[in-house]
C-alpha cells in the first residue's frame, strides 16, 4: 500500500512540473481458448489485463528520469492469481554533463545496464536470464574524455529476490587514436551465502592496427574460492588477428580473415558472462579460423570457419567445421545453403572384457555431428516467404528431416497475415507444429490479433527453433486473441 501511495504521489508531483514530462501508456488484454487432447473439449483458458503507465521527464538540462508502472489479473484452469495494485517495473533517474568530455549516470531499477565491451572475452551479459529476469537495481557511470581517448564505464547492482550483489568496471585509453589501445576490466558476483562464495574477474587487454591488420589480445584471472584448486589452472588468453582484403582492382572482389587461439584454465569461471558460466566454455585451448568471400560485382559471399579446442587434462576435443553460401537475387529473392560437421572425441582408452577372456580398447566418445541447411527467401511490399530444410543429425539414430515455411501477407495497409509450418520427421514418428496469425490495426494506437496455434514454438527461425524440434510437443491446438491499445 505505501508503494501505491508513493508512486501516485510521484505522478502528481511530475505533473505539476511545467516542461519536459511525458505520459503515456498502454492497456493489453488476451484470453486463450484451448482444446483438452484428452477430452476433446474446447476450454477458456489465461483471460489476462494489463494497464502500463510510463512517465518521462527531462525537467532540467542534463536530468531525466523515467519510470513504468503496470497492474495486470490473470487466470488459469490450475491456478488464479491477482494483481490489483500497481508495481513499479522499470525506473531509473540519469545525469549528463558535458558533451565531448562527458560524465552520465544512472540510478536504475528492473533495467539492464551491465554492457563493458571488454574485446574478446565478454566478460558481462546484458541479458535477462544472468540478471534473473531483471530483478535488479543498481548504479552506473561512464566517463568519456578528460584525458585525450579515455573512456571509463562501471556498475553496481543488486540482484534483490538472489540475496546477490555483482560490479563491473573497464577503462580504455586510446593511445594512438587508431594505431594502438589499451584497456583493463574487472567483475565481481557475490552470493552472500559464505565468506567463500564469491566469484572475482579481472583482465587487461590490447589492440593494435598494423598496416591494417588488426590484432586483439586479451589475458584474464579469476578467483572462485568455492572451487578445488581455485588458485591452479584460473588464467585465460585470446588473441585474435583480422584482416579486409579488398581485391576488387584485380577484379577478384573481397576476402575477409580471421584467425584467432585461446587458452581457459580449468578454473577459470566469470559469472557474470555466459560462456564461462551457462555455456562452460572454460577448461578450452583451442584455435578459431575464419575466411569469408565475396564475389565481385555479385551479391554473393562463401563463408568458411573452424572452431577446434581440447581439454587440458582429458583426451578430449571438439572439431567444429561450417560452410556457407549466400546469394542474393534480384526482385527479392535470397538464397543460403550450409553445412555443419561437429566432431567430438575422447581419445582415453577404456578396456572392454569378452566372454572369451580376451580384451580390447575402444574410445569412450566418438561422436560426428553433420547438419544441412538450406533455405530460399523471398520479400516485397505484398509479401514474405521463407522455405527451409533441415537434415539434423545425419547417418545416426537421432536423424530428423525438418521442414519449415512462413510467409506472411499484407492484405491491406492495416491487416496483415502471418502463418507458420514445421514438419520434423523422426524415425519412428512425425510431428508438426501450425501457427497463424491474423494482425489487424485500428489508426496508429491499436493492434488486434488472432492467432492458432503456439507462436513460441517457431519464433525462433523455424527448423532451427530446438523449443519444437527437439521436444516431443505436437499441433497446439489454441487460439489466441490479443488486444492491445496506446495512449
Amino acid at each position: 500500500m505505501n508503494r501505491t501511495i508513493l508512486i501516485v504521489l510521484f505522478l502528481f508531483l511530475a505533473l505539476e512540473l511545467d516542461a519536459g514530462v511525458y505520459l503515456n501508456g498502454s492497456y493489453e488484454t488476451s484470453l486463450d481458448i484451448y482444446r483438452d487432447d484428452k477430452q476433446y473439449k474446447w476450454q477458456l483458458d489465461s483471460p489476462w489485463h494489463r494497464l502500463e503507465l510510463r512517465l518521462k521527464g527531462d525537467p532540467v538540462q542534463g536530468a531525466e528520469f523515467y519510470f513504468k508502472t503496470y497492474a495486470d489479473f490473470w487466470t488459469s484452469v490450475n491456478s488464479y492469481e491477482r494483481r490489483d495494485k500497481f508495481y513499479l517495473d522499470e525506473a531509473h533517474a540519469r545525469y549528463k554533463v558535458g558533451e565531448k568530455d562527458s560524465f552520465e549516470t544512472y540510478l536504475f531499477q528492473r533495467e539492464l545496464r551491465f554492457w563493458l565491451g571488454d574485446p574478446l572475452f565478454n566478460l558481462v551479459n546484458n541479458d535477462q536470464d544472468k540478471w534473473n529476469d531483471k530483478k535488479v537495481s543498481g548504479l552506473s557511470a561512464e566517463v568519456n574524455g578528460g584525458i585525450p581517448g579515455f573512456w571509463m564505464k562501471g556498475f553496481a547492482a543488486r540482484l534483490y529476490e538472489a540475496n546477490t550483489d555483482a560490479a563491473g568496471i573497464r577503462l580504455n585509453e586510446k593511445l594512438i587514436r587508431d594505431i594502438f589501445h589499451i584497456g583493463a576490466t574487472a567483475t565481481y558476483k557475490n552470493w552472500h551465502t559464505d565468506r567463500f562464495s564469491y566469484n572475482q574477474v579481472s583482465s587487461g587487454d590490447l589492440w593494435f592496427n598494423i598496416y591494417q591488420f588488426y590484432l586483439t589480445a586479451e589475458m584474464g584471472t579469476s578467483r572462485t574460492p568455492s572451487l578445488p584448486e581455485h588458485q591452479k589452472e584460473n588464467l585465460a588468453m585470446k588473441a585474435e588477428l583480422r584482416r579486409d582484403f579488398d581485391l576488387n582492382g584485380m577484379g577478384v572482389g573481397d576476402v575477409t580473415l580471421i584467425s584467432s587461439v585461446r587458452d581457459i584454465g580449468r578454473n577459470f569461471r566469470a559469472y557474470l558472462s555466459k560462456d564461462y558460466d551457462d555455456n562452460r566454455k572454460f577448461d578450452q585451448k583451442g584455435y578459431y579460423l575464419e575466411t569469408k568471400y565475396r564475389v565481385i560485382r555479385r551479391a554473393v559471399t562463401f563463408t568458411y570457419h573452424r572452431d577446434y579446442f581440447q581439454r587440458h587434462v582429458e583426451d578430449y576435443s571438439v572439431t567444429d567445421d561450417y560452410f556457407e553460401t549466400y546469394i542474393e537475387f534480384i526482385r527479392g529473392f535470397r538464397w543460403k545453403n550450409w553445412f555443419q560437421n561437429n566432431h567430438e572425441l575422447n581419445t582415453d582408452r577404456i578396456t572392454v572384457s569378452r566372454l572369451d577372456g580376451s580384451t580390447s580398447e575402444i574410445s569412450s566418445i566418438d561422436n560426428l555431428w553433420q547438419h544441412f541447411f538450406t533455405q530460399l527467401e523471398m520479400e516485397n511490399e505484398l509479401a514474405y516467404v521463407k522455405l527451409q530444410f533441415k537434415v539434423k543429425n545425419m547417418y545416426s539414430d537421432y536423424l530428423r528431416y525438418i521442414y519449415g515455411t512462413e510467409y506472411s501477407i499484407n492484405i491491406t495497409k492495416k491487416m496483415k497475415s502471418i502463418n507458420r509450418v514445421v514438419v520434423v520427421d523422426e524415425l519412428y514418428r512425425s510431428r508438426t507444429s501450425f501457427f497463424s496469425q491474423l494482425q489487424y490495426r485500428y489508426g496508429e494506437n491499436t493492434d488486434f490479433y488472432l492467432g492458432y496455434g503456439n507462436e513460441d514454438d517457431t519464433k525462433d527461425d523455424l527448423v532451427n527453433d530446438d523449443d519444437f524440434v527437439e521436444s516431443d510437443k505436437d499441433i497446439e491446438h489454441k487460439i489466441h486473441l490479443y488486444v492491445k491499445a496506446s495512449f
